[in-house]
């Protein structure tokens, strides 16, 4: 969750993160949330409306599980000393990243295709990009 680490910059903006999952929330604090000292909101979606919503799709278990990039991926994580998380019940549920700018609209979306999400720094220039063009259509 390298998003945490953005917290003054994310404030700086007037900006909020939203994590979404799909796990009862025994299993996400023990889990996805063990140890971290998450302050932004965090929703819980058993039925995975939201995921619907956002056009989230399941992926395969070819696709994920037999991906060397995935394995590869994993290993570089573990060789940098971050902690793997637990894994949730479903790891085929995709999830996605999306930046909605003050008015609701979506100015960024990228629908995961497997363990490929954006790196921060993308998000960030993308939310940016959002502040400023709300800022011209306020002012």
């Amino acid at each position: 969750m390298k998003v945490l680490s953005q917290k003054p910059k994310l404030d700086e903006l007037g900006a909020t993160a939203l994590f979404v999952v799909h796990d009862e929330p025994d299993a996400v604090r023990r889990g996805l949330l063990d140890g971290l000292d998450v302050t932004y909101p965090v929703l819980i979606d058993l039925d995975r409306a939201a995921y619907r919503a956002w056009g989230l799709r399941r992926s395969s278990r070819a696709s994920v599980w037999l991906d060397p990039r995935v394995w590869f991926r994993y290993a570089a994580l573990l060789a940098r000393g971050e902690k793997l998380r637990r894994l949730g019940q479903d790891t085929l549920q995709l999830g996605g990243d999306f930046v909605v700018d003050a008015a609701g609209l979506v100015t960024y979306s990228r629908p995961q295709k497997r363990d490929d999400r954006p790196p921060v720094s993308v998000l960030l220039r993308e939310l940016e990009a959002a502040v400023r063009s709300g800022s011209r259509r306020s002012g």
